[in-house]
């Protein structure tokens, strides 16, 4: 009778879980914000790659690390102009992971024989990705073509030295 009682106990208790996790309404935000395509930034080119500068510690020895990579990705806004986004990371199904603690650099918008040079800082806690956002404030017209150039250092917790370099460009064509 005993083993029968705590069943039904058990029984009853998911059922009331159940049934009060089921009984809850949900409801959904409406927006009705109209979007402009002037509004919206246009991605005008993009980077993905390794990074091979950082070295991580297995432990015992330090060796290289094939699978940070860095992605980047700018986008043109008519208002803002062109802003770039520099993210740092290894793939999830990579290991180990990075602990970085810090990022710095430049970003450099080459266009119509003109340079404009922007420097970036992020820190972080160990985290596994360190990103941030660059705004170059660089306009131009419709149809320019440039190259975006990002460099910098970064650094972790775990890397021989305490990090590594990075450097990568990628062309860029205005809306």
């Amino acid at each position: 009778m005993k083993k029968f009682s705590k069943r039904l106990f058990t029984s009853l208790v998911a059922f009331c879980m159940l049934f009060a996790v089921s009984a809850v309404p949900a409801f959904a935000a409406e927006t009705t914000t109209e979007i402009t395509d002037t509004q919206q930034p246009v991605v005008i080119g993009e980077y993905d790659g390794y990074l091979t500068d950082v070295m991580i510690s297995d432990g015992v020895t330090k060796r290289a690390v094939a699978n940070v990579r860095i992605n980047s990705y700018a986008t043109y806004d008519e208002d803002d102009g062109i802003q770039v986004h520099v993210k740092l990371y290894v793939p999830w199904y990579e290991s180990p992971k990075p602990e970085f603690t810090g990022m710095t650099g430049t970003v450099n918008v080459l266009m119509n024989k003109k340079s404009t040079n922007t420097a970036f800082a992020e820190l972080a806690d160990g985290e596994e990705i360190i990103e941030t956002d660059v705004d170059t404030g660089r306009t131009g017209n419709s149809g320019d073509k440039g190259t975006v150039s990002v460099s910098g250092v970064a650094t972790a917790n775990n890397a021989l030295a305490g990090g590594g370099a990075f450097a990568i460009s990628y062309p860029v064509t205005l809306p």
